[in-house]
């Protein structure tokens, strides 16, 4: 029974990254743009802060969202709503337990940041490449594609992408379009 249920959640495992890589594609080959229209990313915003407030709890973080209303673009809901929820459950999960994980939205960006070990400049890059971890998040659960979803994402939407040292920690600042 327990090989079965190992079995189970590695192919489970192998699905989400099957899944995740299926994403990208369709993201980066533009066929998502169909899927368009006026959203509220206030309001998406504020859900992906409220749907990972308890994981920050969890570790003892505090999750502090700043939330513009009122703010909207035009875009897939559910692509931005996944890129935004990726930032934060990366925050919450490399971010130090006990510490503040953010997000900010204004009517230019949306800023999420952690006060974790952060990401050295020389890999801020790398770290969009497909199945690319750093070796301190080799011991954590994921596969590498979250943040080259994130950057797809960012990119069909004109959207401006910019990782910086947060002193300690990460701040992931997105430009949105003009």
């Amino acid at each position: 029974r327990e090989a079965i249920a190992a079995a189970e959640a590695q192919a489970d495992a192998l699905l989400e990254i099957f899944a995740a890589l299926l994403r990208i594609a369709q993201v980066e080959s533009g066929t998502r743009r169909a899927g368009f229209a006026r959203v509220d990313l206030s309001a998406i915003a504020q859900s992906v802060a409220d749907v990972h407030a308890p994981a920050a709890e969890e570790r003892g973080q505090v999750l502090v969202a700043e939330i513009a209303p009122g703010v909207a673009m035009t875009g897939d809901p559910a692509l931005l709503t996944q890129m935004l929820s990726n930032l934060v459950e990366n925050a919450i999960r490399h971010g130090r337990d006990g510490g503040r994980v953010s997000l900010r939205l204004s009517g230019t960006e949306a800023v999420v940041a952690d006060d974790g070990p952060g990401i050295p400049a020389a890999e801020r890059e790398a770290v969009f490449r497909r199945f690319h971890r750093l070796d301190a998040a080799r011991s954590t659960p994921g596969s590498g594609l979250g943040l080259a979803l994130v950057r797809a994402v960012a990119g069909l939407h004109g959207i401006a992408i910019a990782l910086e040292d947060a002193a300690p920690g990460l701040r992931v600042r997105l430009t949105l379009p003009g």
